[in-house]
């Protein structure tokens, strides 16, 4: 793996590449509050066969600090790195990643093979939808306990602790469904992230209300719906007007699974097959 950094304006962004040069390029891109270390198992599981690269959006991991963190602001990032990779490329989104390669991939994009969503907020900022989900009440609770580790310096272990123990959707807590290096990396990322990152996002969603919802993706494209009774961010009944609005593309449920689907013990492997068969047909 190799570390590199990109200038996006002024803002420096992290960046990280998996050989081997040659072959087809695939970037991920992580969710709010999180970093493209949430991406290694997958990352070290494909790196003999395709070239992998991992973003850090602005405000996240080892990219710069912002003074704005709009979707605009997120979808500029990607492009920065899509530009830096200078091939075609399938763009790999979770969550809020997700909606930046969707909504890139609406436009005829000449760096966008293909897209997979996997479990995008994509009408969360709609009227109204945003207070139907889970996230108002997930995301003010992090914020808020985010603001006070920081505020006094807390140690790595303090955040860890706190996301190991904190209640999940599923039932239970997070570390009954995640491994000990995924709590640690959403433990570095919380530590890492700029807790601005989350004014224009907890209280409406606004972030996510320029979304085209209805739009169409100009590239072959796969979506993974985690299920709406554990947290998932693409509600019952999303997944029908994205297939309206997008015929060709395949969307798939993991019924049981949380929001989190790649980095999740019980669907990690399921995740991998899926990924793997996309990759293969669109490559």
């Amino acid at each position: 793996m190799t570390d590199i950094t990109l200038n996006n304006g002024g803002t420096k962004l992290a960046l990280s590449v998996y050989e081997p040069e040659n072959d087809h390029p695939v970037l991920f891109l992580h969710g709010i509050s999180l970093s493209r270390d949430s991406w290694e198992e997958v990352a070290l599981s494909l790196r003999s066969r395709y070239q992998v690269w991992t973003l850090d959006f602005r405000g996240h991991g080892h990219s710069d600090r912002a003074s704005s963190y709009t979707l605009a602001d997120y979808q500029s990032d990607a492009e920065t790195a899509l530009r830096a990779i200078g091939r075609p490329t399938v763009v790999v989104g979770h969550s809020l990643g997700a909606c930046v390669a969707g909504t890139l991939a609406q436009e005829r994009n000449p760096n966008i093979r293909a897209i997979l969503l996997e479990d995008p907020p994509w009408y969360l900022g709609e009227m109204g939808v945003w207070a139907q989900s889970v996230y108002p009440k997930i995301f003010a609770n992090v914020r808020a306990q985010q603001a006070l580790l920081q505020q006094e310096e807390a140690p790595l272990a303090k955040y860890r602790e706190f996301v190991s123990n904190s209640p999940s959707p599923m039932g239970g807590i997070a570390s009954d469904h995640f491994s000990p290096r995924q709590l640690l990396s959403f433990a570095s990322s919380l530590h890492r992230q700029d807790n601005d990152c989350w004014n224009n996002l907890v209280g409406s969603g606004e972030l996510l209300a320029n979304i085209a919802a209805d739009g169409k993706f100009q590239c072959p494209a796969k979506i993974i719906q985690a299920d709406p009774r554990c947290g998932a961010a693409l509600l019952d009944g999303h997944e029908i007007r994205l297939a309206k609005a997008n015929p060709k593309a395949e969307i798939v449920r993991y019924d049981g699974c949380g929001h989190r689907c790649h980095a999740q013990l019980a669907f990690y492997e399921r995740f991998l097959m899926d990924l793997d068969s996309f990759l293969e047909r669109v490559t």
